[in-house]
């Protein structure tokens, strides 16, 4: 037997260079479940590669990523007047 032969073996691959910072976060289950589908919707994709396109795709579409209300009260639309 050869040493060195990982043939069948799959690894998770890290780009090189970039830190890998953990997180937790608490979702409701509703929540986790609509990301949980959004995931598997998108060709399977890890959670955290699926929240990296998605917060391109937002800074792509909107120029940066939204600000949201530090509260659930604040779901509904703000209307303001231009200067």
């Amino acid at each position: 037997m050869t040493q060195g032969s990982n043939a069948g073996i799959k690894r998770v691959r890290r780009a090189r260079g970039l830190p890998v910072v953990e997180r937790k976060v608490r979702q409701v289950p509703s929540t986790a479940a609509l990301f949980d589908q959004a995931c598997r919707d998108s060709g399977n994709l890890s959670l955290s590669l699926y929240l990296e396109r998605l917060a391109a795709a937002l800074i792509q579409e909107h120029g940066s990523l939204p600000v949201l209300s530090p509260t659930l009260d604040g779901i509904e639309e703000a209307h303001t007047t231009a200067a």
